[in-house]
């Protein structure tokens, strides 16, 4: 999406050097970017050092952004490269997939994505690597190509994390729907 003009000038401020203007493009995106990296983390406190980090690289190589339109996906590929970096690290805390919930076949996880903070809780469930390609991929919309590239992982190994993060939800959201099904009936007087 094209930036307005007002946008564009204060990115164009910002990549030479006007400290004010880069703090206006930082509280414009910030909200944007620490949500992305705490869902594609799981991880609040991790998702904000992130955060800063991508601001602070930011304000370092604004002058290498070429397209000032593309700044939000330009601060989203900074924030991602510092995910998978602290991915390799083996500084982002994972929780492994639990073979009981590898079931498929129940009701899609596109249409509970409209369940928000049931996702959320769910997906925090998911490992990282799954959960990161997830939220990519529906989150913000990009290809398993894209995902591949920005997270540098091989395409069958994007679309098996997806496919098997995808495959644990389901269950996990199936679970809980389980679970509320039978609290409601234990708190509701009986007739």
């Amino acid at each position: 999406m094209p930036l307005t003009d007002p946008e564009r000038r204060t990115v164009l401020l910002a990549a030479g050097g006007d400290l004010a203007a880069f703090t206006r493009l930082v509280r414009d995106h910030q909200g944007y970017i620490a949500g992305l990296l705490r869902r594609a983390c799981g991880d609040a406190t991790l998702a904000e050092d992130l955060t800063q980090l991508t601001f602070l690289k930011a304000w370092r190589r604004l002058g290498s952004l070429r397209d000032p339109d593309a700044v939000r996906l330009w601060l989203r590929r900074i924030a991602l490269n510092l995910l998978t970096d602290a991915m390799r690290r083996g500084t982002v805390p994972t929780v492994a997939f639990h073979d009981e919930l590898a079931h498929v076949g129940q009701p899609s996880p596109e249409s509970a994505l409209l369940h928000g903070l049931e996702i959320d809780r769910a997906l925090e469930r998911l490992a990282t690597a799954p959960r990161t390609c997830i939220v990519l991929a529906y989150g913000e919309g990009m290809s398993h190509g894209e995902i591949a590239a920005a997270l540098k992982l091989p395409l069958g190994t994007v679309k098996s994390h997806i496919a098997r993060g995808l495959a644990t939800l389901r269950q996990i959201l199936e679970v809980e729907d389980d679970d509320h099904e039978v609290r409601s009936r234990a708190h509701s007087p009986s007739r």
